[in-house]
């Protein structure tokens, strides 16, 4: 995936924090919500979001102009207090052009992450369909660093999203519509990389800087929110152009707020490990 479409997935979501106890989504948009400002809005749903545990997510990328990939994946995560998810990339289009295999599952639980992807099954130690990795054997021992990229998931966080979101100078409501069957209020806006780096905490804004280039500081992410009575996020759709038209939309819808999951690990006679040097040898 290309920086311009980085830029739009960082400006929503992942790029998929792939997270509630006690708040029930009950479906409606209050009467309170409504008087709320735009801003005021968007920062009560970080605060209410950075109180959640667990949620499920819905992630679709798609590039405009040059930048014509397209990503979906949907999934359950838990960002704390240790990460866990169990997700599905079920559509991935470098280019516009469909990889066959490349469709797959991933679970990640206790420092270990399984995976299920036809186009590595050859990789795979004893042609088992999945393959496992503890993140720290790997960076030990490839000095390939599996946890920068699980740290990637963090992107899809709804309470960070919405936080940058309060940088804005113009955001506005737009009115009451349905997300799923549920009345969410919706918000829209503009925000500049830097606005939105702003407004978040030294370490949070060091992490998200990664992904949020800081040579395009100036960009504009144009963004839209849906919130729920309860002020959680419902659904988040960010774009980024540059001045050639190039670039990327992101839109996650979110639910299942709060509700607990299970990862369960394959079972162990369908698990082998990952032959690094058949890998990059290519056979």
């Amino acid at each position: 995936m290309n920086r311009r479409l980085m830029v739009a997935a960082g400006g929503t979501a992942v790029g998929a924090a792939l997270v509630l106890s006690g708040c029930g989504g009950d479906g409606t948009a209050s009467t309170e919500n409504m008087k709320l400002s735009a801003n005021e809005a968007l920062l009560k749903a970080s605060q209410k979001t950075g109180s959640t545990d667990t949620f499920k997510a819905d992630l679709t990328v798609a590039g405009v102009g040059k930048s014509t990939d397209e990503v979906h994946v949907n999934g359950r995560f838990q960002l704390s207090p240790k990460l866990k998810f169990s997700a599905k990339l079920d559509d991935f289009k470098p280019g516009g052009q469909s990889v066959p295999g490349v469709e797959g599952q991933a679970l990640y639980t206790d420092d270990v992450l399984y995976a299920k992807v036809p186009r590595l099954a050859k990789f795979v130690s004893g042609g088992k369909p999945w393959l496992k990795i503890d993140v720290n054997q790997m960076a030990q021992r490839s000095g390939f660093d599996v946890q920068s990229l699980l740290q990637q998931v963090g992107k899809v966080n709804p309470a960070e999203q919405t936080k940058m979101f309060t940088g804005s100078k113009d955001a506005r409501k737009v009115g009451t519509e349905k997300v799923d069957g549920v009345t969410t209020v919706h918000y829209t806006g503009t925000v500049t990389v830097q606005d939105a780096l702003n407004r978040l905490d030294p370490q949070t804004r060091e992490k998200v800087g990664t992904w949020l280039p800081k040579d395009r500081a100036h960009s504009k992410i144009n963004f839209d929110v849906w919130t729920d009575g309860d002020n959680l996020p419902r659904k988040l759709v960010s774009k980024s152009t540059d001045a050639q038209g190039d670039g990327g939309t992101v839109t996650v819808l979110y639910s299942d707020y709060g509700k607990s999951f299970k990862v369960n690990p394959p079972p162990s006679d369908q698990v082998g490990t990952l032959s690094i040097g058949g890998l990059l040898g290519g056979n």
